[in-house]
């Protein structure tokens, strides 16, 4: 599969072609709720704590059909409106869908003692497996955001379940160390300040849920992501610190060893994720690069061709029909 570099297919909505509109309208304006039955199903993971998996089957689903595991972004959730709208996207199509909340994440918070870092493959592979399991024969799309998307990326770098038959990211941070200095930079500081003050009130909520698990004490000088990430990711995970976290955790060192057709998605005008390493993408194999001109960060509010507004999810969509065609195996 040969891969693409500027697709130039998207265009903003009129007024919105500032990249800080795209992100901050598309995050704000967050769309209809996902709003069919799910059934949130606990996984425990290899040192006991949890993460939760909200299945939707739709009536026409039948064993064997096609599904679509989503995982959410930093600060994010099965009910961040990316995942809702996507899920909603996908399930009008028939296909079962599963939203994740990861470790620590989400509803998933009171459920385990750490929170998911940007590369714990490990978590998304069990969790993988587990939905193999419960859909035996079913082709899966496993689909990142943002910073699910890096983690999406490392875990079909490093090998998936035979049930995974493609792999999706979209904004995905494959440099974490590029992607920190980005977000530090003064004309990003209002997201640096919003990333890290959600992290630090997830961190002592957590506290409160588990006694035992004490915040680090200078938790509460920790005003950016790589300062939160030198005072609690690395030492929590046993990282020596946060340039040691990115270093062994950025998915772009294994994304030329994905096997199945994956789909890498970004702006080259996000705020916070670096397109460089997107350009340093040998083509050829099964990952196909696509960087459009604008979007923002998981912005991309344009025509989706459908009469909608959200480009990136009818692009998810359209991938998975080209790779998975109608369902089955």
């Amino acid at each position: 599969m040969a891969t693409a570099t500027e697709r130039g297919r998207f265009r903003p909505l009129l007024g919105l072609g500032n990249p800080h509109l795209q992100t901050l309208v598309g995050h704000f304006v967050a769309g209809p709720e996902f709003g069919f039955p799910s059934t949130p199903r606990p996984l425990t993971l290899s040192d006991g704590d949890r993460l939760l998996w909200h299945d939707s089957i739709p009536p026409t689903w039948q064993p064997g059909a096609r599904v679509v595991v989503l995982i959410h972004g930093m600060g994010g959730s099965h009910r961040s409106g990316y995942l809702q709208r996507t899920a909603r996207r996908f399930r009008a199509a028939g296909w079962r869908t599963v939203r994740v909340d990861l470790r620590g994440c989400g509803a998933a918070l009171p459920l385990a003692r750490r929170q998911a870092h940007g590369g714990l493959s490990s978590d998304v592979r069990q969790l993988l497996e587990t939905v193999a399991a419960a859909a035996p024969g079913s082709p899966v799309l496993l689909v990142g955001f943002s910073l699910g998307g890096n983690v999406v990326l490392k875990t079909a770098g490093e090998g998936l379940p035979s049930a995974v038959r493609a792999v999706a990211a979209v904004a995905p941070p494959l440099d974490l160390n590029q992607c920190s200095s980005l977000i530090s930079h003064p004309r990003n500081r209002v997201y640096d300040l919003f990333f890290v003050n959600d992290l630090v009130r997830q961190a002592r909520q957590r506290e409160r849920h588990f006694p035992e698990v004490k915040a680090p004490r200078l938790l509460g000088a920790a005003k950016t992501l790589r300062g939160f990430d030198d005072v609690y990711t690395a030492p929590v995970w046993g990282f020596a610190d946060a340039a040691e976290y990115y270093r062994l955790q950025s998915s772009r060192p294994w994304v030329e060893r994905i096997a199945v057709p994956t789909l890498l998605l970004t702006a080259r005008d996000d705020p916070f994720i670096a397109v460089e390493p997107f350009e340093s993408i040998r083509p050829g194999g099964a990952v196909r690069v696509e960087i459009e001109a604008r979007g923002g960060h998981l912005g991309f509010l344009g025509l989706d061709g459908g009469g909608g507004i959200r480009w990136a999810e009818a692009r998810l969509q359209a991938w998975g029909d080209e790779v998975l065609g109608g369902g089955g195996s």
